[in-house]
């Protein structure tokens, strides 16, 4: 089985995404509402007010500060701050008469970098069962959340089946907005039919499955959106039909770097593997690296641990003895 997860911050409408961001273009910010009236009184056509930033040393397109006056965007980076305090000057404006409007800067870092729409293509490959599944959504898959811990608890049966899975994210919002996660499975018998989802914590807005990769697809409300910063739990568990595929791996898609995961496999009673080991790949394409053995403890069960995660797929693999029972 493999796993991989990410957000869709719009309302469920068939995995559609909207081309505005998360900022309510309702009311919008005070620093866009006094760009866009500054612009207006002086009377400049943005790419003029472009080239005067230039004469300056400061580069900026007149979609960046198109985006500025909607509030789709923010100056955050050094470069921008610096136009910022510039166009007040350009646009007549008192000093701090833009740049005290603006709100605190976001945190950035490894925690909040969001994950585009390349890096996830490099971890899945192209035309991947993930980008088919998605279509159009694949370009803002886990736009606006960052997961920080995933913890996950497989449970398999005596022939070594897949039966229960449980899923427990903490995730971050590094926008105002998200409203919604989505988690991705593959099952290890993608005609076995569409599995049960029970939410315990977070809200589930539909669960489909792909015809095409028999992907399965969850879509996880918060229940409100999110503010920037703020974090949510995601708790639920996957129970599948029965079926005969038994199964020798699983595996998580980690697409930006992430403080901790855990796998813990629970085997059968009387049927533990004879071998089983962890193993990091860099991609969906690429050779098990870093293959550690796992003892199978007095329980019946294995874990792998892995901290600050990278980007990559990391999985337990495990071997039946030949005298099993199949």
């Amino acid at each position: 089985m493999t796993d991989t997860s990410g957000l869709s911050s719009s309302k469920p409408n068939n995995l559609e995404i909207p081309t505005e961001s998360a900022f309510s273009a309702a009311c919008p910010a005070p620093f866009a509402v006094a760009l866009r009236e500054a612009v207006r009184r002086r009377g400049l056509p943005l790419d003029r007010i472009c080239e005067r930033l230039n004469a300056r040393g400061i580069r900026l397109t007149p979609a960046t500060l198109s985006y500025w006056q909607r509030d789709r965007t923010r100056p955050e980076r050094s470069d921008s701050l610096r136009a910022v305090v510039a166009l007040e000057s350009i646009l007549d404006l008192p000093p701090g008469g833009l740049s005290a409007l603006l709100p605190p800067q976001r945190p950035r870092g490894r925690r909040v970098a969001r994950t585009d729409e390349h890096a996830t293509r490099r971890l899945y490959g192209q035309e991947s069962w993930q980008e088919q599944a998605l279509g159009d959504a694949f370009a803002d898959f886990n736009r606006d959340i960052v997961v920080l811990l995933t913890r996950e608890v497989l449970h398999l049966d005596r022939r070594g089946c897949v039966r229960r899975l449980i899923v427990n994210h903490l995730v971050r919002a590094v926008a105002d907005g998200p409203e919604q996660m989505m988690n991705l499975h593959f099952l290890d018998d993608p005609d076995g039919g569409l599995p049960e989802a029970n939410l315990r914590c977070g809200q589930l807005e539909s669960l489909r499955q792909d015809a095409a990769s028999g992907g399965v697809m969850l879509q996880i409300g918060f229940g409100r959106p999110l503010t920037l910063g703020e974090t949510m739990a995601v708790d639920y568990e996957i129970r599948t039909a029965p079926y005969d595929s038994p199964t020798g791996f699983h595996e998580r898609g980690i697409r930006g770097n992430q403080d901790a995961y855990l796998l813990h496999v629970y085997f059968p009673h009387d049927r533990h593997p004879a071998l089983c080991h962890s193993y990091y790949r860099e991609n969906s394409a690429a050779k098990e690296r870093k293959v550690r053995p796992l003892a199978v403890d007095t329980s019946g069960t294995a874990h792998l641990y892995a901290a600050q995660c990278r980007q990559g797929i990391y999985g337990m693999r495990w071997h039946w003895p030949d005298d099993s029972p199949s």
